[in-house]
């Protein structure tokens, strides 16, 4: 009976619809295909992407009952436990192949799946703030959740693929307090089956992300915005906090234990700095919110320093505190209520990812794909101030008119965002543009312009500066790798310089790029013994992460001038395999000089 009363709360939802609600929502899901359907491409950016997919040991092979299995009991691959993500990706990997495309449009439609989600959800909340049937009109509505769909702050939890834990986990968590909502509406016996609904969604969310052991402060949160906060509401909840506080127990153990590394202090960092930053990035996540046309990819962090646009984070959190204790306090006793519940939705939808009591992300100080679901409070916000309007005698089609022109608005502004999201150096590109002291966009765009753009001294300037932003291995390796190549008046003292530390102990390098680096140099300047010593230990490191084929090829050159032909052969012989044309085209040659015959 309860299955019958759950599945009949769907069909009455439906049968309030009106054409130009359906309208509404069609041209939404329309303007959503149109905007990320440009970010359907072959591209991938390297931070996150290849890592979590093809170069994840346990995704890579697809769908296996093995890969299910360590998905769910390697708590620390990728500094985070998120089973249900990786087998997302499984599944793309055995219906579509190892397809970016693919990756990409799964993505898109998981977020049409949460405009849907969005839709349902501030409906129902608006009905049951101004107890009516609808209280706002279901096209304003939607429109609503179209501006919360198009924001460019969405470009990166759509567009980039590592970013998919955002969308699964927003939908889970969505579906759970559209359940819990209907549990709260329904008496004791009515409301199980809503109640074991939300906490199944419960945990399909934290196994797509950690994040969502916030879901039972949203449930709260929901219930004090609806004035239910009773003995009831609290012994549902009570359960679902301690679900929470273990999620949270294994998220610090998975990110104090990567996989693969060593252990890591999430608490590195003091706290005060932690809650500084935590201020600070508050406020720029609602700078950003409404003033979106800087927002990119990887906003920095620093550590125990003042934060990046420290001042402004500061300056916009103190208004924002300012402009809601005044507000609370001109409203009325059941708006107070109201706008607490919305506060507190943000707030805690919000809070895991501000690193206060635990990691701050990496050297990120903030993210645009953690403001996913946060942001539907800000679509709260705009519903009940729709409500609030239109109880004035605002007349609907002027605010719709105003919907659409934000939308229009925020759907220009995403173009360009969507668009640098195609590769690595698109995307690094743009946060160069906003940030020029972006240490790793520095890196990955040098990089760029050295391997691909034959711009090799910019990159070399833009790899020193990050350097000397923020000394790091694997840009002293790129720098290095890039100054053996180039092998102007000073680069082969640079690299020697630079890879000092291997030298004196060549199992520093993990991936073998400054033993390549030191190879070049010795071969340069006709030390061959040291330079073949060094090519061998390069092509034997345990996580090399390039391609070895120029190692092959000067192992072979240097064996030769050393008078080991035979020894020699055998590695140009494997370098002729290369798909490198440069690399194929040299061992082919050498081969012809060793063996005096064509080859």
């Amino acid at each position: 009976m309860g299955s019958q009363n759950y599945a009949s709360a769907w069909r009455d939802e439906a049968a309030l619809m009106q054409k130009k609600d359906y309208a509404a929502l069609i041209v939404s899901f329309a303007a959503v295909l149109a905007l990320f359907s440009i970010g359907i491409t072959d591209g991938h950016i390297g931070l996150d992407d290849w890592g979590y997919t093809s170069g994840c040991p346990f995704v890579k092979d697809g769908l296996r009952l093995s890969n299910i299995a360590r998905a769910f009991s390697d708590f620390g691959y990728g500094a985070i436990w998120m089973p249900l993500t990786f087998i997302s990706y499984m599944a793309d990997i055995s219906l579509f192949g190892d397809s970016w495309k693919a990756y990409h449009a799964v993505n898109v439609a998981l977020h049409l799946v949460n405009v849907f989600l969005v839709f349902v959800f501030l409906r129902r909340c608006s009905d049951e703030i101004f107890k009516a049937k609808p209280a706002v009109p279901a096209f304003l509505v939607a429109l609503v959740s179209a501006m919360w769909a198009l924001h460019p702050m969405r470009a990166e939890a759509v567009t980039f693929v590592a970013s998919r834990k955002e969308e699964l986990w927003a939908m889970f968590s969505l579906s759970g307090l559209i359940s819990y909502m209907s549990f709260l509406k329904k008496s004791p016996a009515d409301g199980v089956v809503s109640y074991a609904v939300a906490v199944v969604f419960f945990v399909l969310a934290c196994l797509s992300k950690p994040t969502a052991m916030c879901f039972p402060f949203l449930a709260l949160s929901i219930a004090v915005m609806l004035g239910r906060l009773d003995r009831r509401v609290w012994l549902s909840l009570a359960p679902l906090f301690v679900l929470s506080a273990c999620v949270g127990a294994l998220t610090v153990y998975s990110q104090s234990n990567p996989t693969g590394a060593a252990a890591v202090d999430v608490y590195d960092t003091s706290f005060w700095w932690r809650v500084l930053n935590a201020v600070v990035s508050s406020g720029l996540y609602v700078w950003y919110t409404f003033w979106p046309l800087n927002v990119h990819i990887d906003y920095r962090a620093v550590f125990n320093g003042w934060p990046v646009d420290g001042w402004l984070g500061l300056c916009v959190f103190a208004a924002v505190l300012c402009l809601s204790v005044a507000v609370y306090f001109r409203s009325g006793r059941d708006w107070r209520g109201r706008l607490a519940g919305v506060a507190m939705f943000i707030a805690f939808s919000i809070g895991p990812t501000l690193g206060v009591l635990g990691y701050v992300n990496g050297d990120q100080s903030i993210a645009d794909r953690y403001a996913y679901l946060p942001h539907v409070g800000v679509g709260l916000v705009s519903v009940f101030a729709i409500g609030a309007l239109l109880e004035r005698g605002v007349g609907a089609l002027k605010i719709a008119a105003c919907c659409i022109a934000i939308a229009v608005c925020e759907f220009v502004m995403a173009l360009p965002v969507v668009k640098s999201y195609e590769n690595g150096y698109t995307v690094c590109s743009r946060a160069l543009e906003k940030d020029p002291e972006n240490w790793r966009a520095l890196r990955i765009v040098g990089n760029e312009y050295c391997a691909r753009l034959n711009r090799v001294d910019e990159g070399v300037r833009m790899l020193r500066k990050s350097l000397r932003i923020r000394p790091s291995r694997s840009t002293a390796e790129s720098l290095a790798y890039v100054l053996a190549i180039r092998g102007e008046t000073g680069d082969f003292a640079e690299v020697e310089r630079l890879g000092s530390a291997v030298a004196k102990n060549p199992s520093l390098d993990e991936g073998g790029m400054m033993l390549d680096a030191l190879g070049i140099v010795c071969m340069k300047t006709g030390r061959h013994e040291k330079a073949v010593d060094y090519f061998y230990k390069s092509l034997n490191v345990p996580k090399r992460n390039h391609s070895p084929d120029y190692a092959l090829l000067y192992l072979g050159l240097n064996l030769a001038s050393c008078g080991k032909k035979d020894e020699a052969a055998m590695f140009l012989s494997d370098a002729c395999k290369s798909r490198i044309k440069d690399v194929a085209s040299q061992a082919k040659s050498a081969l012809c000089e060793i063996s005096g015959t064509g080859y």
